[in-house]
């Protein structure tokens, strides 16, 4: 199901394997003179790349510290499967699309780490799968002009050589995603059953309760008052900890381009294709460098709605549909478990289906990060626009930190030092980890079929904030 994601987003049908191997591309592997633009993009005003474009990358790429690739693809100026198709063609190698499957012993999370995996045994002598990025594809280009490239492997875009290593991992992922928590540390783990001593505690408590609301009902009735008063405390002692251990200092000074960290957001869907759009227009409104988002978006494999409305839409680079295996339990946690061994930022943030987050709440955590190296978490004030609609939007008040109007600023931080606490709400920054660039557009194939959302969308997302049910207002 991840392949239809690759397919579908390079706006064109790549050619199949077996018709580009032995293709040779009649060109200089090289533009003469000194190239104007960052050398692992360059290759591409060979094939008719818009030179506007290809500035516009290389710009961005030295503004943010990523590389050209990086940027022209995850700004959406060109189709990743377009860009690794001439890439492929350009170093004479072959470009795969998926007809030889990834061996079943490939550990997922180094190969999509590193960019390699091995390939099960096939025809055409081909041995390993390579997604570069970057200096890879720099040296790739030096071995293909001085004649030194190997010649066993075969090139993927990073997208479609995610999707087809978790598909040759996908029991294992599952395995991992359910039961990971629980065979690294089961103190940790909901798996861990009642204690013999919880049991006999319950089994007094469920005897003994019949016999004192015969013999004194106002007894029992105490005895569970200062049970749920016991809880209450305890609630309210550990949320007090909590404020007492944010060591808040006011703002942290905002960070240039090239010292934000890549952010990855993790964005776990069950049957929400009908909030899809709301859900894209407020992550594309984020004002953080889109060279250096890594978004994650996990839907069940059943979910077929979902999966087709996201393969409809044709993504940017950026974007990176994670089919969760089946397997039990279908829960946010495991979704979130599956996502985590695939993250390439340093820090990481979890948005639901509904969440609106503020524009600015990335670059203020990732601030704050960077000023206070002894916080690990952020958690965000969550903005309730609905609380009088019913007594369920109410009790949502109940949970901290989060506010029925405009809150005053700032972002609560956890220390590991202090306190282990499990941070609640829907907008959570875990780490120790403005876009005001332009799209450019040009008439030219490399340029999207299906242009992100303008500047006119964003701020129409902006003005319907009331639209969703809760906001994060996101401020150090």
């Amino acid at each position: 199901m991840e392949g239809l994601f690759a397919e579908w987003g390079s706006g064109a049908r790549a050619a199949p394997l077996r018709a580009l191997r032995p293709r040779r591309v009649e060109r200089p592997l090289a533009p003469q003179g000194p190239p104007p633009f960052a050398p692992e993009i360059a290759f591409l005003a060979l094939y008719g790349g818009a030179p506007s474009t290809l500035r516009a990358a290389t710009e961005i790429a030295a503004r943010c510290g990523v590389s050209a690739d990086e940027a022209l693809l995850n700004e959406g100026l060109t189709r990743d499967e377009v860009f690794y198709g001439l890439f492929a063609n350009h170093i004479h190698a072959p470009f795969f699309t998926g007809e030889i499957p990834v061996a079943e012993t490939v550990d997922p999370a180094a190969a999509i780490r590193k960019g390699i995996a091995p390939l099960a045994p096939n025809d055409l002598g081909l041995t390993h799968l390579i997604a570069p990025r970057g200096g890879a594809i720099r040296l790739l280009l030096d071995a293909a002009r001085a004649g030194r490239l190997p010649t066993k492997f075969a090139i993927a875009s990073p997208r479609r050589f995610g999707a087809c290593v978790r598909e040759a991992a996908a029991s294992r992922i599952a395995e991992a995603g359910a039961h990971a928590l629980k065979n690294g540390d089961a103190a940790l783990s909901a798996h861990a059953r009642l204690s013999v001593g919880q049991i006999m505690i319950g089994a007094i408590f469920a005897l003994s309760a019949p016999f004192l609301w015969i013999l004194n009902p106002n007894l029992l009735i105490a005895a569970c008052s200062v049970a749920l008063w016991a809880c209450f405390v305890a609630s309210i002692a550990l949320r007090a900890a909590t404020i007492a251990a944010n060591r808040s200092t006011g703002s942290a000074p905002p960070l240039s381009g090239k010292d934000l960290p890549i952010y990855s957001l993790i964005v776990p869907l069950n049957k929400e294709a009908a909030v899809l759009d709301r859900l894209i227009l407020a992550l594309d409104a984020i004002d953080y460098p889109r060279a250096k988002l890594d978004i994650k978006i996990v839907v069940e494999a059943d979910d077929t709605e979902t999966l087709m409305e996201l393969a409809r839409r044709r993504l940017p680079a950026r974007y990176d549909i994670i089919v969760a295996p089946p397997g039990a339990p279908r829960t946010k946690p495991r979704a979130l478990n599956i996502a985590l061994p695939f993250l390439r930022g340093q820090h990481v943030v979890i948005y639901d289906a509904e969440d609106a987050p503020d524009p600015g709440q990335l670059r203020l955590a990732a601030a704050r990060f960077a000023a206070a190296p002894g916080v690990d978490c952020l958690q965000a004030r969550l903005l309730v626009e609905n609380a009088k609609d019913s007594w369920i939007t109410n009790g949502i008040m109940a949970q901290p930190p989060q506010e029925s109007s405009t809150p005053p600023p700032y972002l609560l931080g956890h220390e590991r030092q202090r306190q282990q606490i499990c941070a609640g709400g829907p907008q959570r920054a875990a780490g120790r980890s403005r876009r005001a660039i332009p799209r450019l557009r040009a008439p030219h194939p490399l340029s999207p079929r299906m242009p992100c959302p303008s500047r006119r969308d964003v701020e129409a997302v902006r003005s319907r904030r009331n639209a969703g049910r809760h906001k994060g207002q996101a401020t150090v």
